[in-house]
C-alpha cells in the first residue's frame, strides 16, 4: 500500500510539472521565471529517470487512460493518436471485403511463462518455439509473442472491444510481431506494419461447454495470485483457443496500453470462447490485486476509419438458393448480403453495409 501511494504521489508531481511546462511554451516571454523553470525541468527529468514507467500506469484513477498521455511525453498517442484501439463495431458500419483470406496459424502449442503483471494475466511466449501468422488482412508473416486477458468486476463488462455498444465478459488477445521487417517485438511496435493482435471474446454461458483451455489457465491463477509472480506453462492448445479463424473483422488501430503505438492490425474473430459463471468468479477471486479487475481501456473514436468483414451468413445463401433455385450467386453486385457476428446474448443477423471492395 505504502508503495502504491509513493506512486501515485509522483505521478501528481508529474502531471503538476507537464502542466508548468506547458503554461511556459504557451505563454512564451511573459512574466516567466527561467530558472524556475529549468530547475522545474531538471526535477522532473530525475523523477523521470527514477520512474519504471511501465509499473505506474493504471486503469484508474491519476494513473488512468485519460492521464496516459500525461504522464510520459513518449506516450502522446494516448490522447493525441487518431487510430487508438478498442473500438465499438458498429454492425451496420462493417464493409464486407470478399478478398479477406481465412487467417492461418502455424504451430499447435504455446510454452512459456504465466504473469502476474498487476493489471493483467498475461503469457510470455517461449520464442525458441515460435507460433506463425499468416493470411488474413495480413502481409507479412507474424511471431506470436504474448497474449493478454481482460475482464471486469461484473458479468457484462471486461471486453475491451463491444459490439453495438454492448461488451462481452472478457477478451483474450494474441499479439503478434512482424518477424520479416523487424528483429523483435520492441523494434516493431514502433514501426508500420510492425503487429497484429487477434482479439477472441469471452462470453459466459449456462448452456454451451466451456473452454477445456482457458479453464487450465484459470486453475493456474492460483499459483501466480501476487503481483510479479511467474508460473511455466507447457503445451497450452492453441488450436482449441483459436478454434475458428476463418470468419472476422479487422481495422488499424493501436496498443491498448502505454505507449499506444499505432502499428496494430486488429483481428476481432466471430466464434467466442465460453466461460461458466463459477470460472469468472474463481478468475477474480484467485488474484489478490484489484487492479486486475476492471483492466480494459475506454472504446476510443473510430475517426473515419474502415472496419471490414469477411461474415457471411451461409444459412440465408442456401436458403436463397433453395427458394429461388440458383445455382449460384454473384457476390460481386452490390447487393447486401445479411452477416452474422457473434453477440453478448446471442448470434444476431444484420445486414452489412452496401459498399463495396473490389
Amino acid at each position: 500500500m505504502r508503495s502504491i501511494i509513493i506512486d501515485h504521489l509522483l505521478i501528481l508531481l508529474i502531471i503538476a510539472f507537464h502542466c508548468d511546462y506547458y503554461y511556459y511554451d504557451v505563454y512564451d516571454g511573459i512574466n516567466i521565471n527561467r530558472p524556475q523553470q529549468q530547475q522545474q525541468r531538471s526535477l522532473l527529468s530525475t523523477i523521470m529517470v527514477m520512474a519504471d514507467w511501465d509499473s505506474w500506469w493504471t486503469y484508474e484513477g491519476i494513473s488512468g487512460p485519460d492521464f496516459w498521455g500525461r504522464l510520459n511525453p513518449k506516450w502522446s498517442h494516448c490522447s493525441k493518436g487518431r487510430r487508438q484501439s478498442p473500438i465499438d463495431i458498429d454492425t451496420e458500419l462493417l464493409i464486407y471485403d470478399q478478398y479477406l483470406r481465412e487467417l492461418y496459424i502455424k504451430g499447435d502449442y504455446i510454452d512459456g511463462n504465466l504473469i502476474n503483471t498487476g493489471r493483467s494475466i498475461e503469457i510470455e511466449v517461449d520464442q525458441k518455439k515460435p507460433i506463425i501468422i499468416t493470411g488474413g488482412p495480413l502481409s507479412y508473416q507474424y511471431t506470436l509473442s504474448n497474449v493478454t486477458l481482460h475482464f471486469g468486476r461484473e458479468n457484462n463488462r471486461g471486453s475491451e472491444h463491444s459490439i453495438n455498444q454492448l461488451q462481452f465478459s472478457g477478451e483474450l488477445q494474441f499479439y503478434g510481431y512482424n518477424g520479416q521487417l523487424y528483429s523483435n517485438w520492441s523494434e516493431a511496435k514502433r514501426s508500420p506494419n510492425g503487429l497484429v493482435a487477434i482479439a477472441t471474446m469471452i462470453k459466459m454461458t449456462k448452456n454451451m461447454s466451456t473452454n477445456a483451455q482457458l479453464k487450465i489457465m484459470i486453475n493456474s491463477f492460483k499459483n501466480i495470485s501476487n503481483r510479479g509472480d511467474i508460473q511455466q506453462l507447457n503445451r497450452l492448445n492453441l488450436k482449441e483457443l483459436l478454434s475458428d479463424t476463418k470468419q472476422f473483422v479487422t481495422y488499424e488501430g493501436s496498443l491498448t496500453q502505454p505507449a499506444c503505438f499505432e502499428s496494430v492490425q486488429w483481428i476481432i474473430l466471430n466464434k467466442p470462447l465460453y466461460i461458466s459463471g463459477h470460472q469468472l468468479h474463481q478468475l477474480r477471486t484467485s488474484l489478490k490485486s484489484d487492479g486486475h479487475q476492471d483492466n480494459f481501456r475506454p472504446i476510443q473514436q473510430l475517426n473515419n476509419r474502415m472496419v471490414t468483414t469477411n461474415i457471411i451468413n451461409h444459412r440465408l445463401i442456401s436458403d436463397l438458393r433453395f427458394k429461388y433455385d440458383l445455382e449460384e450467386i454473384d457476390f460481386n453486385t452490390d447487393n447486401a448480403y445479411s452477416k452474422q457476428l457473434c453477440y453478448v446474448n446471442q448470434p444476431v443477423a444484420y445486414k452489412a453495409s452496401n459498399k463495396r471492395i473490389t
